[in-house]
């Protein structure tokens, strides 16, 4: 599909991708005794170093509250997404091998430009993941925002003609896709700060149930994000409980 380039013109200078390594380079969280039965893979934002999730104590962070599940980090910096490699080297690198270990339920953390990619490996593979939990994620343009507004919100507006083949839209398509469907909405997560820098945020949130939304005071920063994912284990919205996991 035609979704990475057009976004990295959008958002960067083509000049500052990093090389990529085949396979995609991760750190392991999962401990050396029984697995888990649930997989959380964790994606940064644009610029993040491969050490960013032990850097700001996600993990320390999980384990406090007892999250029962195994954690797992790519180092899908800014050069995949560029080379239109983040999907397959994360469909063939970590989810298929975490499915052929036995895990009953797969769930992506992306934080920023993690959180686009998130959205699009979900609408190519959506019957790999089980949740998608969204930390001030990159939303596209805020044309694109504008449009669905004016067309009467996310469930009225309608992709059409050439803009199925622009990510932009086929991001927001999946979003749609996702919240006008009873079971997969509430499979969902979004927090953000009131004060971030980039735009949707607000538009997806009214979408999703309001119990799936953290929206504090705060900017496009890690404190902010560190803060939205504590919130969002105080909530308990990584425990795989029956209000949560609706099966697709």
């Amino acid at each position: 599909m035609k979704l990475i380039l057009p976004l990295l013109l959008a958002i960067s200078l083509l000049s500052c991708s990093p090389p990529i390594s085949v396979p995609i380079p991760t750190t392991d969280f999962r401990s050396a005794g029984k697995p888990a039965k649930h997989l959380i893979v964790l994606l940064s934002g644009r610029g993040a170093p491969a050490s960013y999730f032990q850097d700001h104590q996600w993990i320390e962070l999980a384990r406090e509250y007892n999250v029962d599940a195994d954690f797992i980090a790519p180092y899908a910096h800014f050069g995949y997404y560029m080379r239109q490699q983040l999907i397959p080297r994360l469909h063939q690198d970590v989810i298929e091998p975490a499915k052929k270990q036995g895990y009953e339920t797969i769930s992506l953390v992306g934080i920023s430009m993690g959180g686009m990619g998130s959205i699009l490996y979900s609408e190519k593979f959506p019957k790999d993941i089980d949740r998608i939990y969204l930390v001030a994620p990159y939303l596209a343009d805020e044309d694109v925002h504008n449009e669905i507004s004016a067309a009467g919100g996310l469930s009225a507006w309608q992709i059409s003609g050439i803009k199925r083949d622009d990510w932009e839209y086929i991001l927001w398509q999946r979003l749609k896709d996702i919240t006008t469907d009873n079971k997969l909405k509430n499979k969902i997560f979004l927090g953000y700060g009131d004060n971030d820098r980039l735009a949707g945020h607000d538009l997806l949130a009214q979408n999703i149930p309001a119990r799936n939304v953290v929206k504090i005071p705060g900017t496009h920063k890690d404190v902010t994000f560190k803060q939205v994912w504590k919130i969002m284990l105080e909530r308990g919205f990584l425990e795989v409980q029956d209000k949560f996991a609706v099966n697709q």
